[in-house]
């Protein structure tokens, strides 16, 4: 197998890599977190800050951009102008909700000046918990809800870092400075005109990442969690429907890696080589090794090459097994220690005796147990009283030093940490395998139950165990059955 292509990062990404994160034990923590832990108390912007600015968007979703900002302009010239505007400095729902009934059917009265801004901003009043409900009733009630308009208004604001969003942050900025309420240090003067100078420079300027940072900041100091906030995405929910974000997963278009009748030859010709190279009726621990390990691989293969498996769960759970015998076999050829062979050997077999002493105290051991063949396999070799059992590894570390002493580290790395959720029946492997996400971004991209198939398996398992049965046919000569066809054949 080659080595893997390390995936070049993108110069403007937003993702941090895994160097840079700060580890804490055995915790890796990104490098925002480490650097404003205690700091600032956060305020989620999809969840919290959104639905406050709901207004806003609505007017963004429903205007030319040029067309938004002169709105926004009027209202920020009104709160400027006006002889309370230290009140007015909140521009959010809930903000226009605190004001006293005068000041709060003032600003809302501005807002909705222009007929086309009333029209779209009608769509408010679908949601029951609505802040100051009252006073937009009075302004929207010739208007109707369009559904649609606040699906384009949520969904081209609902990532933080969309230009909507960060439209809709400046909105909210704006309305802070034009309230008198921002002093600014001599040292970020620049800074502030680029977010003054927002409107009329290119979507996606540098201008944009300040506008989020001061939001972001502003937020964290002023902005609590309001009821409204979790509301709004209540009633979301309950009055929109689910959406079907992508279509159903097509079978992959793979190359046919091997057939059922290649694995059987595989096996047939590998019980041919065995009974040529055993050479004892005693126990040969690198022998019994080497093919064990090969036939059990291939058994995985010929379960997994079964109608519709390779694309299921189990499969992953095979081809984690698969790499971990890769592994570990070419561990013990590296080493190449009669001492290790049997050190190998003796640990399964004291996990044999370990399971077969516990199942002594099970009065119904489960079906799937053969309890009689388990306790033979434990006195097989040597009389169990007389075999120790190793609670710790086998090798004395673990499969990733393991991986990086063998120089097997790249594929430790495709191979184990995604296929281990899938054994150990985590979130991110029941996230994969069970769930659909929503494409209504009224119910914030949630997740929603749906089986799909997965990446098929099939090719990358065949891949490993010819590199398996390669190991065979270099500790044991002559044995050159692959299962890759030979255009297809990669040689490592």
């Amino acid at each position: 197998m080659p080595q893997s292509k390390r995936r070049k990062r993108k110069g403007n990404s937003y993702r941090s890599s895994v160097e840079s994160h700060k580890r804490t034990g055995k915790t890796l923590i990104p490098p925002a977190i480490h650097a404003m832990r205690g700091k600032l108390d956060f305020t989620s912007w999809m969840n919290d800050r959104l639905p406050e600015m709901l207004w806003a968007a609505l007017i963004f979703a429903s205007n030319e951009r040029s067309q938004a900002f002169r709105e926004f302009v009027r209202i920020f010239n009104f709160v400027a102008e006006h002889e309370r505007k230290a009140e007015l400095e909140c521009l959010t729902l809930s903000g226009f909700a605190g004001l006293d009934v005068q000041l709060r059917k003032e600003i809302i009265n501005v807002i909705t000046a222009n007929p086309a801004t009333s029209k779209a901003l009608s769509t408010l009043l679908m949601f029951d918990g609505l802040p100051a409900r009252t006073e937009w009733e009075a302004c929207l009630s010739n208007g109707d809800a369009n559904l649609p308009l606040l699906m384009v208004a949520v969904g081209d604001t609902l990532f933080h870092q969309s230009q909507g969003a960060t439209d809709c942050r400046w909105v909210w900025v704006m309305g802070v400075a034009a309230g008198g309420q921002m002093s600014v240090a001599p040292d970020l003067a620049d800074r502030v005109k680029g977010i003054t100078d927002y409107p009329y420079v290119e979507p996606g300027a540098s201008e944009g990442g300040s506008v989020r940072a001061i939001e972001q900041a502003l937020a964290s100091m002023m902005l609590r969690k309001s009821e409204w906030s979790e509301t709004f995405w209540v009633e979301a929910w309950e009055k929109s429907p689910c959406i079907q974000l992508v279509p159903p997963r097509q079978d992959q278009q793979l190359p046919l890696s091997t057939t059922r009748q290649g694995i059987s030859e595989a096996i047939e010709g590998l019980e041919s080589h065995w009974n040529q190279t055993h050479s004892t009726t005693g126990v040969d621990a690198k022998h019994d090794a080497v093919f064990g390990m090969a036939f059990f691989v291939l058994r995985i293969l010929s379960e997994m090459i079964g109608i519709g498996i390779s694309n299921g769960i189990l499969a992953r759970v095979g081809l984690r097994t698969i790499f971990e015998i890769r592994v570990n076999l070419k561990h013990l050829i590296d080493k190449n220690d009669s001492e290790l062979w049997k050190r190998w050997r003796e640990y399964g077999v004291g996990q044999a005796k370990l399971s077969s002493l516990k199942l002594d105290d099970i009065e119904e051991p489960p079906e799937y147990l053969d309890a009689g063949l388990i306790e033979r396999i434990a006195s097989e070799d040597l009389w169990e009283e007389l075999r120790t059992i190793d609670i710790g590894h086998w090798a004395s570390g673990d499969l990733r030093r393991i991986s990086e002493e063998s120089q097997l580290k790249d594929l430790y790395d495709q191979y184990y940490p995604w296929t281990s959720t899938y054994t150990h029946g985590m979130w991110g492997a029941i996230r994969e395998s069970s769930f659909q996400t929503c494409g209504n971004p009224l119910h914030r991209l949630h997740r929603y139950p749906e089986r799909q198939p997965l990446n098929d398996c099939l090719y990358d398992a065949v891949t490993l165990v010819d590199e398996i049965l390669g190991h065979v046919g270099k500790e044991y000569p002559s044995f050159s059955h692959r299962l890759l066809f030979s255009s297809q054949r990669i040689v490592r």
